[in-house]
């Protein structure tokens, strides 16, 4: 029988599969399965530094309810604070000492100098490598493409400089010049690209006025970007 092995960013696989970040990924119970049916490697899904923010932002706002009442409510609950990106990092670790495939982390950050934060607490939970999710939504009118470019390639360079896992970038097609962006990547260290990102694209049900979470699954024409 043909040997099917191969490696992907320099870590040893098996076979090319690998099953991406997704909710069969987050799941321990899925997750020996995805290992008992022949996949390489995995990707954990990706801490989301947004997430993160809207939980802490609910939770201050959960503490402070009644305090406008009188003054000592505000001192009567003991002093709790979010959390922050702990819980994920106990499933992942989970998710690495429940298979014996590779796992590989993914992240999503806003704020520049949380990247390399929480980059570091990943690798610290025993993965193989680090995905970088770029994607992100702009808001800004003055920066330019170039400018944003330029920040990911800083936040790649710093990464690269504090862990000792292979880095991988995923990207989006919505860069002016992805195949230019690409090379400054390369040429700044990277060791794989991903380069299929399907977006969760949530909606507004205007009749019932709720949210609607669509899974809209692949299909055959996606290749075509």
């Amino acid at each position: 029988m043909a040997s099917l092995e191969t490696a992907y960013m320099g870590v040893a696989l098996k076979n090319p599969i690998i099953v991406g970040a997704c909710s069969m990924t987050s799941n321990m119970s899925s997750i020996k399965k995805i290992e008992e049916q022949g996949a390489a490697a995995l990707v954990f899904p990706s801490l989301f530094e947004e997430q993160i923010q809207l939980e802490r932002m609910k939770l201050e706002e959960d503490l402070q309810i009644g305090g406008y009442r009188h003054a000592e409510m505000i001192t009567i609950f003991p002093e709790l604070e979010h959390a922050g990106p702990r819980e994920h990092l106990v499933w992942v670790r989970k998710a690495k000492e429940s298979v014996s495939i590779p796992v590989f982390a993914s992240l999503n950050c806003v704020n520049r100098e949380t990247w390399a934060d929480y980059a570091v607490q990943l690798v610290e939970t025993g993965v193989d490598g680090l995905e970088l999710n770029f994607f992100a939504t702009p808001s800004d009118f003055v920066r330019s493409a170039s400018d944003i470019e330029d920040e990911q390639i800083d936040i790649l360079r710093e990464i690269k400089s504090k862990v000792n896992v292979p880095v991988s970038v995923k990207l989006s097609i919505n860069y002016t010049n992805p195949l230019h962006f690409i090379k400054k990547l390369d040429e700044s260290g990277v060791n794989g690209f991903v380069l299929f990102n399907r977006f969760f694209q949530p909606d507004i049900d205007i009749e019932e006025e709720e949210n609607t979470f669509p899974f809209n699954f692949s299909n055959e024409v996606d290749n075509r970007l």
